[in-house]
């Protein structure tokens, strides 16, 4: 009898192991499936990529993305771009590229007629575009330590 109980105990630990186990993996994955996404609040605006380099003729450098309630865009040029298109309520993706844009070589232009920074304004989460709106310099921060 002794043996049976033995093996009987080897049978329980192991299935024992194996729940813990088990419910170590759910636990994990449950942590992480909220934050499936780049670790920042403007990961939404990621999907919007193809269509801001689209806008500035796939040329220049990705600079930053930003995630942003319209009523909080108070850059002067951003704002008027908003509001020329009818846009004053909801949230906007800005996505940023340096390099050298005219108004002839952006979709849908605003701002000044040359510069050297390009922000591409679009309505979230439609991804539809409103403006690209040329700079020369950025009138908000967009580099990578503020993606996070």
């Amino acid at each position: 009898m002794e043996r049976t109980d033995v093996l009987e105990r080897r049978r329980l630990s192991r299935w024992a192991l194996v729940v813990a186990l088990a419910l170590s993996v759910l636990g994990l994955g449950g942590c992480s499936a909220g934050r499936a996404n780049l670790g920042t609040s403007d990961a939404p605006c990621y999907i919007a990529l193809p269509t801001a380099a689209k806008a500035v003729g796939s040329q220049g450098r990705l600079i930053g993305v930003r995630l942003q309630s319209v009523p909080t865009v108070t850059y002067r040029r951003l704002d008027a771009a908003l509001d020329r298109a009818g846009v004053r309520s909801g949230r906007v993706c800005l996505v940023a590229y340096g390099g050298t844009f005219s108004s002839g070589s952006v979709a849908r232009p605003e701002g000044r007629p040359s510069g050297h920074l390009a922000v591409v304004v679009l309505r979230y989460p439609s991804g539809t575009l409103v403006a690209t709106v040329l700079f020369h310099r950025l009138p908000a921060r967009f580099g990578h330590s503020h993606l996070g």
